[in-house]
């Protein structure tokens, strides 16, 4: 499956009082991304799993203004680890050029809310979405 584009609506209170979308916006986008690509990976395993996230970093490229349209992001798993996992995420512009790039790091959590590695049929989950460079 690797990289999956999804749709994300754009609000009105996402505007900055210049009326460009504001930095925060990006992350909620970015939240909502990440939970379609998680909840198409992992199903219902996902409610059952409990993992935070423990790093956001974002690159603003170009300025978004309010559209009418969805923005598109594309989103994937960037990296696998032993109780940790990457997802990338690019916020794509009404012109398809991309706007932001993002990684989320999560850690999976044991129930004494220290870092559990992950299960081996969780990363087989995750892999179906690792986007392998050439």
């Amino acid at each position: 499956m690797a990289r999956v584009r999804f749709s994300v609506p754009q609000r009105f209170s996402d505007l900055d009082l210049l009326g460009h979308v504001n930095n925060v916006a990006f992350l909620v986008y970015v939240q909502e991304a990440r939970l379609k690509l998680l909840s198409r990976l992992l199903g219902d395993r996902l409610f059952r799993m409990n993992h935070v996230v423990v790093r956001n970093e974002i690159d603003y490229l170009r300025e978004l203004s309010l559209g009418l349209e969805p923005l598109a992001i594309d989103a994937w798993i960037d990296r696998i680890g032993a109780s940790s996992y990457t997802i990338a995420c690019e916020i794509l512009d009404p012109a398809g050029e991309v706007a932001a790039r993002a990684k989320t790091v999560l850690v999976r959590l044991g129930e004494s809310g220290s870092a559990e590695p992950l299960s081996a049929e969780e990363r087989d989950l995750l892999a179906q979405g690792l986007e392998v460079s050439a």
